[in-house]
């Protein structure tokens, strides 16, 4: 995935299918984000090496149409730069949650979620999380 970067901006600034596509916040965010946005629920802080819960949603803040025109291709979880989980969807028989269970052995930062819509392109959302010993 491309993320937009000031070069890219510029030029993806008109096509929201190209790069991944953020919020300035979802206190600011339009319906479109607000549709789009993958939000994740997850501890703020876990200890090294123990397993815990994510919950990956879109649409969670504005429902996002579920038709076989219009619906959520696939979620994805990373933390920080470190793949971690990817779920597939398809439209009508399947809903943009993705649950999963994961364990951290030292930091990365933040936990990041992607999430691909057939019509709105890619749109990424993210929380911290703190590993402690």
């Amino acid at each position: 995935m491309m993320i937009k970067t000031k070069e890219t901006v510029k030029e993806c600034a008109e096509d929201i299918l190209c790069g991944v596509n953020t919020t300035a916040g979802v206190e600011q965010a339009t319906d479109l984000e607000r549709k789009h946005l993958p939000i994740i629920s997850a501890p703020k802080s876990i200890k090294k090496g123990e397993c815990f819960e994510v919950t990956v949603e879109v649409g969670k803040l504005l429902q996002h149409p579920n038709e076989p025109g219009h619906f959520i291709q696939f979620i994805e979880l990373y933390a920080g730069d470190t793949y971690l989980a990817r779920m597939d969807l398809t439209a009508k028989t399947t809903f943009p949650i993705m649950k999963t269970c994961v364990q951290l052995d030292h930091a990365y930062g933040k936990l990041r979620a992607f999430e691909r819509c057939n019509l709105h392109g890619t749109w990424e959302n993210y929380v911290g999380i703190e590993v402690i010993e």
